[in-house]
């Protein structure tokens, strides 16, 4: 019988049929080594034990889904499916869910995330805001049931009634706790009907409250436009929100002390505002007399009637200054004009004709007879004396040299 021969195509298909056929999904445990991020946003990285080693690969529409920030070195417990890859005639698992190994690899996780976070701003101080002292309505995300809603509710009621507690219900351990705390602070950031948010749930451990340690969780709580105060675990615990949050409270009770003002701590508030009210009231009364009264005293000592009645005087004076300017000015003129009026009479020509002098016109054109050369023997004239006139004609002309 003739024996086939295979190429290696063949073959790697062959091997890769056989593998993914038989081989059922798996859970594996090892060591993270060689681990690395795609530009688009696979994962891969490969587990090792003390004899072994194993690549993997989480694809992008996975790794969404990842709680922990998986660095190298971490414990992991991985589950998927056992493929090849032909091209390389290599073996890995295609990763669909992950689990932390041992406490180890929780806090390596935490620990990553967190360096993670803090190097791109979202934990610094700047970013944080105050919680408003006197809150109307806050809101709490957390577990209806669980001890902390009614811790919070208790404190509310002791200290102020008048607040009002809305309530997000939200899951706080498990696969689907993360989730349901990004939507409670969606919701609340989008209707904004309270003054802040509280997030929290009681005491636990790292595995109990690690959906307060999920990357979605802190990025949801840095971004909110309304207040946050976390508030998870007991004392001792600290969650990666605590430091994404604007205020870190140590318990849930502890959050409701913090932030609910009590009604005698705002009605001694009141007084005291009041009491630092009239204080201001009666210095600035204290002011304004002391002011009136030495207004009073300058008044006195300057005299304002007597200055007033001094600059009455003084008009008085420029008057009387100014009505003997004007006659003196008036009387001039007067002098002045009779000057030059007089001046015109005795220049004016008729007022000679008193004094025995005529003035002859030759006629018929009326013009004046300034030389015997304007007239000849019985030229027609008129004659103008002061009382009036009368006509005559030449009868014989005398020149003055003839004489």
């Amino acid at each position: 019988m003739e024996e086939r021969i295979y190429t290696v195509s063949e073959i790697s298909q062959e091997v890769k049929r056989v593998i993914e056929q038989f081989i059922s999904p798996v859970w594996i445990e090892g060591e993270v080594s060689n681990y690395s991020v795609s530009r688009v946003g696979h994962v891969y990285f490969s587990l090792k034990d003390q004899f072994s080693l194993i690549n993997c690969v989480i694809w992008k529409n996975i790794s969404f889904s990842i709680p922990y920030q998986i660095t190298t070195g971490m414990r992991l417990l991985v589950h998927g499916n056992i493929t090849t890859y032909s091209a390389q005639s290599q073996y890995q698992i295609n990763v669909i869910e992950v689990r932390a190994a041992g406490l180890g690899s929780l806090y390596m996780a935490f620990e990553a995330l967190k360096k993670k976070l803090s190097s791109e701003g979202l934990f610094d101080d700047s970013r944080k805001v105050s919680i408003p002292k006197y809150p109307r309505s806050i809101g709490v995300i957390t577990s209806p049931t669980g001890a902390a809603v009614r811790d919070i509710l208790q404190i509310s009621e002791r200290r102020n009634p008048s607040v009002k507690i809305v309530i997000f219900p939200a899951q706080v351990q498990g696969k689907s706790a993360a989730d349901t705390i990004v939507k409670g602070i969606e919701v609340f950031n989008k209707l904004v009907n309270v003054d802040f948010i509280i997030i929290g749930r009681g005491g636990g451990s790292i595995e109990d409250l690690w959906a307060f340690n999920e990357e979605k969780v802190v990025r949801a709580v840095a971004a909110s436009k309304l207040p946050i105060v976390s508030a998870v675990g007991h004392e001792v615990d600290f969650a990666l929100s605590d430091f994404a949050s604007d205020l870190r409270a140590p318990t849930p009770s502890a959050a409701a002390e913090m932030t609910i003002p009590g009604i005698e701590e705002i009605k001694n508030g009141i007084n005291r505002i009041n009491q630092s009210l009239q204080q201001v009231i009666l210095l600035k009364m204290e002011k304004f007399r002391n002011q009136v009264d030495d207004s009073k005293r300058r008044l006195f000592l300057n005299r304002p009637l007597e200055i007033i009645k001094q600059r009455f005087q003084r008009i008085d004076e420029f008057e009387g200054r100014l009505t003997t300017s004007i006659k003196q000015a008036l009387q001039s003129k007067k002098l002045r004009l009779e000057t030059i009026v007089n001046t015109f009479k005795a220049l004016d020509p008729k007022a000679i004709l008193s004094r025995g002098f005529a003035i002859v016109y030759r006629l018929p054109e009326e013009s004046v007879v300034r030389s015997v050369k304007d007239i000849e023997r019985g030229t027609p004239i008129s004659v103008e004396v002061s009382d009036g006139g009368f006509k005559a004609k030449i009868s014989s002309i005398r020149n003055a040299k003839s004489e």
